[in-house]
């Protein structure tokens, strides 16, 4: 049995890459969180945020990040933060504009692009673009 397609208006299903992992399971969401983080910390956009405005300590952040995720993705529970509260503090400390938003998620997208295939990717794909797109409308007041 195939995995069903995702379903993108106006064009034809694109075919599986079946030798990418699916995120199904918390390690492929904790790889998916290193890896993406690895481009984060390397883009001139969006390290400085992460670095030297929200001063993230990795040790601490990846877990969390990994855990948001794996309840969105796995219904692990686990996750227990108010994502928005944090987002909010570092936005009085420098507002997060609409570049930032959207790079975070080409980056995110790229990631997953990159290094998965499956349902779970898929979904991971349009949740993203919903949290990001919460996070811009609450942040921007929109």
């Amino acid at each position: 049995m195939t995995a069903p397609q995702r379903f993108v208006p106006g064009q034809p299903p694109r075919p599986r890459d079946s030798d990418k992992p699916d995120l199904d399971s918390p390690e492929q969401v904790d790889r998916m969180v290193r890896l993406f983080y690895d481009r984060v910390l390397a883009d001139p956009l969006l390290a400085p945020v992460f670095l030297e405005v929200a001063r993230i300590d990795l040790d601490t952040h990846l877990p969390l990040i990994a855990a948001f995720w794996k309840k969105l993705l796995l219904n692990q529970p686990g996750y227990k933060r108010h994502m928005m509260a944090k987002h909010r503090a570092v936005h009085h400390r420098e507002p997060l504009t609409g570049a930032h938003h959207e790079r975070w998620l080409v980056l995110f997208h790229a990631n997953l692009d990159q290094h998965f295939d499956g349902p779970q990717t898929d979904r991971a794909r349009l949740l993203s673009a919903r949290v990001m797109n919460n996070l811009y409308r609450q942040l921007s007041g929109g």
